[in-house]
């Protein structure tokens, strides 16, 4: 497997591609040859300015950080994928993109090249993220997460996305089984690895298990499958729960006029009564509701929520001032991050759109983690208590104070009830 990387900080990766197991994996001398090599690219060999070597400008509607410019990640990502006559499987590594697991890396070891798309500052530019993931004759490009926290940049995830793949492939390891009893691997059906001993055979009074010293192959296989067991029970529970193939990916999109029907049943399946379903026909038939947004998975809708117009007693109806909900999410699909995700999704489109505020009443314990705190100590009056709730969206000036209400379809049902 040839491996390209495009990082701002090429430095870092030395340590890691020049040790253990990805050094010996990559070693020229090795017997047999290397399974795989590692090519790291600055992206500042591709910026305009030769002199300064910029490659970042600070981004439109203001706010801090810099983000890293189209041209120069465009240009960048052509001129490496030419460089190979594979046309390389492009990742970009984001805290946005799909969660790494353990059978994803198993397809990626099985690719015959990767391209490693390692942002830093700010960000990349979204226009050229659009362009990669449309160009399909250049590699697409996946987006992937190492997991639900930030980092400084996306070096460290790129060498980790590199360390858990190039493990995988066919004579990286020094036994050929190893990986196959990894953790979440499929020796061990997607569970938790058993506890490993070694000499000596006792320690600060702690002894190895008996069974382990019996030579009873049979009996110790029984032993390691219990404690895999025991111990994934104990701590990912979640993980006898799942199936032990990979989860389906779940899309999340712009719902339209098509998806109405579908949309309206789903709603009806997943509240006690069909009052949401009928406020969701009546936002939409209002034109009351700008943003539509739908998880689907397979083709089936599993997923939806809205946002819709409010109004302000300052100033009649306000573009800038939206409400969340209702948020529906499929009963045999609950549980699996989806209804966060279609709030996550809604946030970014009402940023992306210029809007001042989100509101939503729903439960706050479920709200607060996405960044909802009560409106009322905002100065935002409603009769609904700290069920009311309020995001503000970043490098936007807030809404003045005051009362602010749903369009008149929603405050009917919030009237009567939360739609989180």
């Amino acid at each position: 497997m040839r491996i390209d990387v495009l990082t701002l900080f090429p430095e870092m990766f030395a340590g890691v591609l020049g040790g253990s197991i990805l050094k010996r994996a990559g070693d020229p001398d090795r017997p047999g040859g290397p399974v795989a090599s590692y090519h790291v690219h600055n992206l500042r060999d591709w910026s305009p300015d030769p002199k300064h070597r910029r490659v970042d400008s600070p981004p439109y509607g203001g706010g801090p950080g810099m983000v890293i410019q189209c041209p120069v990640v465009w240009d960048a990502a052509a001129a490496v994928g030419a460089m190979a006559p594979a046309t390389p499987r492009r990742i970009l590594v984001t805290p946005q993109g799909r969660p790494l697991t353990q059978p994803q890396c198993e397809e990626l070891a099985g690719e015959k090249r990767l391209l490693i798309l390692a942002g830093h500052y700010e960000g990349i530019d979204q226009r050229v993220i659009d362009q990669l993931r449309e160009d399909e004759a250049g590699g697409g490009l996946d987006e992937v997460s190492v997991g639900d926290y930030v980092l400084s940049g996306g070096e460290l995830p790129a060498m980790t996305l590199i360390d858990a793949v190039v493990r995988l492939i066919p004579g990286a390891l020094g036994h050929a089984g190893s990986a196959d009893a990894d953790s979440f691997s499929p020796g061990v059906d997607r569970r938790l690895d058993h506890p490993h001993y070694t000499r000596p055979p006792e320690w600060a009074g702690r002894a190895v298990p008996d069974v382990l010293l019996s030579g009873d192959h049979a009996r110790i296989d029984a032993w390691r499958r219990e404690r895999s067991q025991e111990t994934t029970a104990q701590r990912r529970p979640d993980l006898l729960e799942s199936p032990t193939t990979d989860a389906p990916l779940v899309v999340l999109r712009d719902a339209g006029p098509a998806d109405r029907v579908v949309l309206l049943d789903l709603h009806r399946r997943c509240f006690p009564t069909d009052a949401e379903a009928r406020l969701v026909a009546d936002l939409l038939d209002a034109s009351d509701a700008p943003f539509s947004i739908a998880a689907e998975t397979d083709g089936r809708l599993v997923g939806h929520v809205l946002l819709s117009t409010m109004t302000h007693e300052h100033g009649g109806s306000v573009r800038g001032l939206l409400a969340l909900a209702p948020l529906a999410v499929a009963p045999d699909f609950r549980g699996r991050g989806i209804g966060r995700a279609l709030v996550r999704e809604a946030l970014r489109q009402a940023a992306e759109h210029r809007a001042a505020a989100v509101f939503v009443l729903g439960d706050p314990t479920y709200y607060a983690p996405l960044g909802f705190t009560p409106a009322g100590p905002a100065g935002y009056q409603s009769p609904h208590g700290d069920a009311f709730q309020v995001h503000p969206v970043p490098n936007r000036p807030a809404p003045s104070p005051g009362r602010v209400d749903y369009a008149p379809a929603f405050a009917r049902l919030a009237d009567g009830h939360s739609t989180g």
